[in-house]
């Protein structure tokens, strides 16, 4: 009886590796695809690689597991490999090589490009109008990573009150040059900014940016202080990390994205690798096009006015993230965490700049509040019923707004000043 139960689980435990070797070589396989991807850059190589680990975990567990259940049949060791093998690589495939649909910005005859000393290739449109006023206008969009297709209305409106309105595309976006993802920083951006400054001649620029927008220009003024006449932030990000101790995200904001994530399963885990310094690997596994794809998926799915619980999310078409790009989101939100922090700087910048705060924005209130306290010379106006788009979502009233502000003529409404939101929850 002893010796029945011996050989019953000898063979029930051997039954268990067989089950086990297949897991394990197909846990294996990514180990060492990834592995193999970071530190060489070569696609083939890597699945090279991963193909003789896995059938290396297969074989070598099957083999246990024929020995304990005292067979001499080589089957079990191709059962696991005609499993392991087809599973591993479906996975891969479902995961870096199956394509989604990338919807690229639509070919414009009205768009021009500056090749500037820092290596980057910008794409951008200006909107047309007679300039009278000194200073160009640079719109700086958000993301990272998210070119704005949809400020057309802002910026003639900036450009029937007379300024040279350039909407440019940051590198690594639309139509500009994309780069091996380890050079997307925030100083490279920095640094293109302030060369399309130097292309356009102008001693000073206007800077109007939205959401990683205002963060790119907090970071600007930190490094070049005085090269701006004034700077308008829309919904902008998180100067710091440590600006709000609990996140940026409102509640719901959060409960949104969380959702979105939770639902976007193949972009959150490309996310979460690259966020978790294995960009270069998921860069040589998957192509440009197919992040980005699902980089535009994910966006669109978001409700921007999620910071108001009872706005229902809307719908948006396609070319609504046109041209989004998702290595430069992930490997500037990473140098972001790292980039020094530019308070200490900004406290003294004497440069007018106008925040615009959005009631309905996903970003946590006192994301917003932080830049009107920061700057010196900040004044902040309020706009009911927009999102976290608030450039796009009411572009007649913050169009109006910012012209006023920029030509020194009366704003619109009265600069609010309370420490508290102007709106309860």
């Amino acid at each position: 009886m002893i010796e029945v139960t011996r050989t019953w689980f000898r063979a029930a435990f051997g039954w268990f590796v067989a089950i086990a070797a297949v897991l394990t070589a197909v846990l294996f396989f990514f180990v060492a695809l990834l592995v193999t991807a970071q530190t060489t850059g070569s696609a083939l190589l890597s699945y090279a690689v991963a193909t003789l680990v896995a059938i290396g975990c297969a074989t070598g567990l099957a083999r246990l597991s024929v020995w304990l259940r005292g067979s001499r049949s080589k089957l079990t060791a191709y059962v696991c490999l005609a499993v392991s093998l087809p599973l591993a690589a479906g996975l891969s495939w479902a995961w870096f090589g199956a394509p989604a649909i990338y919807t690229p910005l639509p070919d414009s005859p009205a768009a021009r490009y500056w090749d500037l000393p820092t290596g980057s290739r910008i794409a951008y449109v200006r909107a047309a109008g007679t300039v009278t006023r000194p200073e160009p206008v640079l719109l700086v969009h958000g993301g990272p990573g998210a070119p704005a297709g949809r400020d057309d209305e802002f910026a003639e409106r900036l450009a029937g009150a007379g300024f040279a309105v350039y909407n440019y595309q940051q590198v690594g976006a639309g139509r500009s040059s994309r780069l091996d993802p380890r050079e997307y920083t925030v100083a490279r951006h920095v640094a293109d900014l302030d060369a399309i400054r130097q292309q356009l001649r102008a001693p000073k620029v206007v800077l109007i940016g939205s959401s990683w927008g205002g963060e790119l220009i907090a970071h600007y003024l930190a490094a070049h202080p005085d090269t701006v006449a004034k700077a308008v932030v829309a919904s902008p990000g998180a100067m710091s990390d440590d600006s709000v101790s609990d996140g940026s995200l409102t509640p719901t904001g959060r409960t949104d994205q969380d959702s979105r994530l939770a639902a976007h399963t193949r972009f959150a885990a490309t996310y979460f690798l690259g966020q978790a310094g294995g960009l270069p690997a998921a860069g040589t596994l998957m192509s440009d096009q197919t992040a980005d794809g699902l980089y535009q998926q994910f966006v669109r799915s978001l409700n921007m006015s999620s910071g108001c619980p009872d706005a229902a999310a809307v719908e948006r078409p396609a070319d609504a993230t046109a041209g989004y790009g998702l290595w430069v989101n992930i490997a500037t939100a990473a140098s972001a965490s790292r980039a020094a922090d530019p308070r200490p700087a900004l406290r003294h910048n004497r440069t007018p700049v106008l925040v615009l705060r959005a009631q309905c924005d996903y970003l946590r209130w006192e994301v917003t509040r932080e830049y009107r306290d920061t700057f010196p010379r900040a004044t902040m106006l309020t706009v009911n019923g927009a999102g976290h788009s608030v450039l796009a979502d009411k572009p007649a009233e913050t169009g109006t707004a910012v012209a006023a502000f920029l030509t020194g003529e009366p704003l619109p409404a009265k600069p609010y000043t309370a420490a508290e939101t102007p709106w309860r929850r």
